[in-house]
């Protein structure tokens, strides 16, 4: 089984569109083809970390059954599905986990290869030295980032950074063996 990283679809949002640029002509069009995306590179088996603002615009009154349907485009129901709350999912957590999500965490941290990283929406999050981070919300602010005094190496898998696709763990192995921070261990 792969693991993949993704960040800040947005799904459903209009206004990101403009916000940050997006080649697609309507909604819709971004939803198709960013599911589209998503099902070419990632197979039915392979465990899936979505790093915050899947949907975006999101009121308390945002229907869950639109989540729901969403993830079921998406194979939910076929290959685990990991969330990391962003600043906008606002849906409950169980809202999330009955849209088939397996885990819903404000933060979580994993291991790739023999190095512990952790997975966060905000950048911000990463505050001790030596850290290793996967994050989201910054769109296009910046795609790894290496903080040499604090020596934290930060990657980041926002949709808009990466192609609109996920970022498979070898894809982000790789980047830790070209990084600076890789150079410092």
């Amino acid at each position: 089984m792969l693991r993949y990283f993704t960040s800040d679809q947005h799904f459903f949002d209009s206004d990101i569109m403009s916000y940050c640029d997006r080649p697609y002509g309507s909604v819709g069009e971004m939803n198709d083809d960013m599911v589209a995306r998503f099902l070419a590179k990632t197979e039915d088996a392979d465990e899936v970390f979505i790093l915050g603002d899947i949907f975006g615009s999101c009121q308390p009154e945002f229907p869950s059954a639109t989540c729901e349907g969403i993830m079921e485009k998406l194979g939910v129901r076929k290959r685990p599905f990991h969330l990391v709350l962003g600043n906008h999912d606002t849906l409950e957590p169980r809202e999330y986990l009955a849209a088939g999500f397996v885990t819903v965490k404000a933060q979580d941290f994993i291991t790739i290869g023999e190095l512990n990283v952790m997975l966060t929406h905000d950048p911000c999050m990463v505050q001790q030295s030596g850290t290793l981070a996967i994050c989201g919300h910054i769109h296009t602010l910046f795609e790894e980032n290496w903080q040499p005094a604090r020596n934290t190496f930060t990657i980041n898998v926002g949709v808009e950074a990466r192609g609109y696709e996920p970022v498979s763990e070898a894809e982000i192995i790789a980047l830790i063996q070209d990084s600076p921070y890789r150079r410092q261990l």
